[in-house]
């Protein structure tokens, strides 16, 4: 037996045992994405009700995490709303939501108050001893090593999956992997990767999809997010040429990309020949696709997302869907009304560091409709948001906004043009109500004709079929 595998061996423990450990008052950080700890989080159900509270910070996006609705004294803290917090929210109600960016979570581990157990999901180690992260770098990755280093009373719980795959990272950031030296305990666990399909983009989206894809062109390097939209985007961008992938999500249509031949990476000025994420989110075909592949590197959240980083990135394409858009060209993506629905994520920091980007630009897209539960159907450009709504994308970071009936591009226009642009992307329905609104809100919408008109290149009016 290697002195590595001695070491393993005195550190392994079950999933179980872990959780019988857990003492009230603590704080358990739970690793996100695909470093969420599946079997530590099925183990947490086991938590005796004496455990009261137990704090636990969580972000779950591929895991089932059932102690969340059946022990209500868990307190979850988290900077992202899911399906599974706002299940808890309408249950149990106990998850706590702190506005938080995504580079926001090293800085929130040195500054916060430390946690008393720090669990992430990695795969098996090698004859090295090194335990790589797989398909999340995020910001754990560096967070794990500032625990190690200036936090000696968080146990470090390493989760070990044979199922994930090995991707690489850069030396000078790691690599993406650590040794056995930073974790405490070892757990293990064979539960499969979730897959996540993307269902076939509706007539709405692939106008959507249509309208973004016509502001990319050649040598763009793009940031694409998960979902129907994104991947209908990504289909109808193979006919570029040389373009280059910096994106916080690797996601599908960033393979669709590379395979299609339109991805060289070759004009980023920035990591040049080689696809930058932090974290990926998708399919058994990307988990295959990204195992020890040099095409792609996952590096720590702070490198990928930073302002300063996506600024030295050339003509930097930024793609983020939100839910809402005033008449000033305020967006909103996390919330709906004073209700969370999400969380900051990049939105803003790729929102900005875009247009820092020489030759970038950020788009914001988002359909000019939304059928409630009750069958109503509602505009998503107002002239003004309800009362106790949070703002992800303020105004004077806006950019291009991206509706089925067209683009604009807002970042230089006065008030007025603006939302005289946006009721023009509007639903033609609801054009003229939101006129009104937008008059009575106080903006004088009937002097936009009087001022100089736009540049053309500012803005793009669909083409409706």
């Amino acid at each position: 037996m290697s002195q590595f595998e001695q070491q393993y061996a005195g550190k392994l423990t079950t999933a179980s045992e872990l959780v019988s450990r857990f003492r009230a008052g603590q704080f358990v950080q739970l690793g996100v994405w695909y470093g969420e700890p599946y079997g530590t989080i099925a183990a947490m159900s086991e938590i005796s009700a004496d455990v009261d509270p137990l704090y636990v910070g969580v972000s779950f996006a591929t895991s089932e995490a059932a102690f969340m609705q059946s022990h209500p004294q868990i307190k979850c803290m988290t900077g992202f709303i899911g399906p599974r917090e706002r299940a808890a929210l309408a249950t149990t109600n106990n998850v706590y939501y702190t506005p938080t960016q995504f580079t926001d979570g090293q800085r929130t581990t040195r500054m916060g108050a430390h946690s008393d157990y720090f669990i992430h999901r990695v795969g098996p180690m090698d004859d090295r001893g090194m335990f790589n992260f797989g398909l999340t770098a995020s910001w754990e990755y560096n967070a794990i090593q500032y625990c190690k280093a200036h936090r000696p009373e968080t146990t470090i719980v390493f989760e070990v999956n044979k199922n994930m795959p090995r991707v690489f990272g850069l030396e000078e950031h790691g690599n993406n992997e650590l040794s056995i030296d930073f974790c405490d305990l070892i757990v293990e666990d064979d539960s499969p990767l979730l897959s996540y399909p993307v269902p076939e983009a509706e007539t709405t989206e692939l106008a959507i999809a249509r309208n973004v894809a016509a502001l990319v062109e050649d040598k763009a390097t793009v940031q694409l997010g998960f979902g129907t939209l994104p991947m209908a985007i990504g289909h109808l961008l193979c006919d570029r040429q040389e373009l280059g992938i910096h994106t916080e999500m690797f996601c599908e249509a960033h393979i669709d990309l590379m395979e299609c031949g339109a991805v060289t990476n070759s004009h980023k000025g920035f990591y040049d020949g080689l696809s930058v994420a932090t974290f990926a989110l998708g399919t058994t075909r990307m988990h295959d696709w990204m195992r020890e592949n040099r095409e792609i590197a996952l590096l720590p959240v702070e490198e990928v997302n930073s302002i300063h980083k996506i600024a030295q990135v050339n003509k930097m394409a930024s793609v983020n869907s939100v839910l809402m858009v005033d008449a000033t060209g305020q967006a909103c993506a996390h919330c709906i009304g004073s209700k969370t629905y999400s969380g900051l994520g990049g939105a803003f920091e790729f929102a900005c560091g875009s247009q820092l980007s020489p030759g970038g630009q950020s788009i914001s897209c988002l359909p000019s409709t939304t059928t409630l539960k009750d069958g109503r159907i509602i505009s998503n450009i107002v002239a003004q948001f309800e009362k106790g709504a949070r703002i992800t994308v303020p105004e004077h970071v806006v950019d291009w906004v991206v509706t089925e009936y067209g683009a604009a591009r807002l970042k230089v226009l006065p008030v007025e043009q603006r939302a005289a642009a946006l009721v023009d992307i509007a639903h033609p329905d609801f054009r003229d109500q939101l006129s009104r609104d937008i008059m009575d809100a106080g903006i004088r919408l009937d002097h936009a004709p009087m001022l100089r008109k736009p540049p053309a290149h500012l803005f793009a009016k669909a083409h409706v079929e």
